[in-house]
This record gives C-alpha cells, sequence and structure tokens, in this order.
C-alpha cells in the first residue's frame, strides 16, 4: 500500500544541496564555494574540530543582507549575517511533522539529522511541491490502471496486426516495381510505411496479453478501421478516374448545372425559336 504524502519519511523529499561552512569564513567565499558545489544553503558550524552547527544560510540571505546594503563581502563573516540557532529535524520523522514545525517556528526550511551529521535539507516550497505531485499521481493512477488493463492489450495487439498487414502488401509492391508501374508502387509503398510506423507507435504503448471478448470485439472493429484507411492511401494516390477531378471530390453528391437548348419549331405557319431548359441529374461518384 502506498503511504499517504504527509506519511512519508522526510528523507524521501531531500533534493536541496547544501555545504557546510565554518562560522568564520567570509561571504565571497561562501559564495564562491556555493557556485562551485551548486548548492543553496549553508550551514554554519563551529570552527571547533567537533564543532557544532550553529545556524543557517541561504543565497538570498547573502544578497538581502551583504550586497543590497552595499556591504564588501571578504569583510563580512557568516556568524554575522546567519539565521541561528539551527532548528532540526530527525530523519525518522516524517513530512507532516516537518512541515508542523516549520510552521511552528515560522521557518521555510529545515536541515534533517541522524544524530551525528545532516543528511540533507528538507524546503517547504519542496515538500509543497513533492505532495502536490504525489497528489495529482494518486488521483490518475485508477485511469492509468483502466489503461493499462483495458486498452494497452488493444493497442498491442492492433500494432502487430498493421504491421503484419504492412508485410503482406510487400510482395505486390515488389510486383508493381517490377512491372514499372511507379505510381501505384509508390503508393503501395506508402501505405506500407504508414502502417509500419503506426504498429510500432501501437506496439511501444501497448502490450501484447490475451483479450477478453469485449476487448477482441474493440480490436476487430478497430483493425477493420485502420486497415481499410491505410488500405485506401494507394488507392487514392493512383487516382484512377480521369483527370480534373479531385479524388476527394469523388465521395461527394456532385451535379452539372442546367442546360438551355434553343428550338426552332414552326407552329401555324409561323417559325417560332423556343427555350428549352434540360435538367440534369445529380450524380454520385464512387
Amino acid at each position: 500500500m502506498v503511504a499517504e504524502p504527509l506519511e512519508r519519511s522526510v528523507l524521501s523529499y531531500l533534493p536541496h544541496g547544501f555545504i557546510v561552512l565554518d562560522e568564520d569564513t567570509n561571504a565571497a567565499s561562501a559564495v564562491r564555494q556555493m557556485h562551485a558545489k551548486k548548492a543553496e544553503i549553508i550551514i554554519v558550524k563551529q570552527q571547533k574540530e567537533d564543532g557544532k552547527f550553529v545556524g543557517i544560510l541561504t543565497d538570498t540571505d547573502i544578497l538581502d543582507k551583504v550586497v543590497v546594503r552595499g556591504d564588501d563581502s571578504d569583510q563580512v563573516l557568516l556568524r554575522d549575517i546567519m539565521s541561528s540557532p539551527v532548528i532540526t529535524i530527525s530523519a525518522k520523522a516524517n513530512a507532516r511533522q516537518a512541515l508542523d514545525l516549520m510552521r511552528l517556528n515560522s521557518i521555510k526550511r529545515i536541515p534533517v539529522t541522524d544524530n551525528i551529521s545532516i543528511l540533507g535539507i528538507v524546503t517547504r516550497d519542496g515538500l509543497a511541491h513533492a505532495i502536490q505531485t504525489s497528489v495529482l499521481e494518486r488521483t490518475f493512477r485508477p485511469y492509468r490502471s483502466v489503461i493499462r488493463e483495458h486498452y494497452k492489450p488493444i493497442w498491442g495487439n492492433l500494432g502487430f496486426i498493421l504491421q503484419f498487414a504492412g508485410v503482406l502488401i510487400i510482395a505486390p509492391g515488389l510486383l508493381a516495381s517490377a512491372l514499372g508501374e511507379v505510381v501505384a508502387a509508390t503508393g503501395i509503398f506508402l501505405g506500407i510505411i504508414f502502417m509500419f510506423l503506426t504498429g510500432f507507435a501501437l506496439n511501444v504503448y501497448g502490450e501484447k496479453t490475451p483479450l477478453n471478448l469485449r476487448q477482441a470485439s474493440v480490436l476487430m472493429v478497430s483493425s477493420f478501421v485502420l486497415l481499410s484507411f491505410f488500405g485506401s492511401i494507394p488507392y487514392m494516390y493512383v487516382n484512377p478516374f480521369y483527370k480534373g477531378i479531385d479524388p476527394i471530390a469523388k465521395f461527394f453528391i456532385t451535379s452539372k448545372p442546367d442546360r438551355c437548348t434553343h428550338i426552332n419549331v414552326k407552329r401555324f405557319g409561323i417559325q417560332q425559336e423556343i427555350k428549352v431548359t434540360v435538367k440534369k441529374r445529380a450524380q454520385l461518384f464512387f
């Protein structure tokens, strides 16, 4: 069973890098070391050999307390600008306890310790982002399970059918090439390429597992639709109809305009010209 986001150990939320420096280190040297190690947080300890951790400092603190004030960073020591004391949390604590401790002390980050050394830093923003991501994953997990159980087997088997059908029509394509039917061969090979690409994509996302009756029915219908579509590519490319007809237009009803004819008739000894309109029926092109 997956643990709730707030009940997970704080060790699951330790992405932030940090460095440990002596309290007598100046701000300029601290910044250089932070950039060298790509760290965002400084843990300040006493200069003694077994010095305790006495403060914490971020790059934002250096910016606000040194750069903005215009002080000389070579003359400003970490002990003068650090936040003290250091509030830590045990590695056995969970995310809920870390958030409660940060809210109680009005801080945004807290070091995680095993009572010997500092293992990492958890931040309020980092916890909030991780918990939000975890909640979203938990929300969509049932949908992913439905897709994996109900649709991926269909995709996998459908991809196999398309690729197998592509293999079968290679022979007609080769025959058309041998007979010099360049246009027909081009259309056939275009259909083969599209079949292989679609089949490959479906195999990547699908799973070749046994199907139940409903899945088999969906597979039959979808394979019929896709094979009809890909099978029409050579037909549409060759365009067996005479020139001047758009291949798309042959699937729609078209009508020819009315034609007018003038007929000369003689009635009662008088020569007359009668205008006759010839109606044309709508025609279907299939």
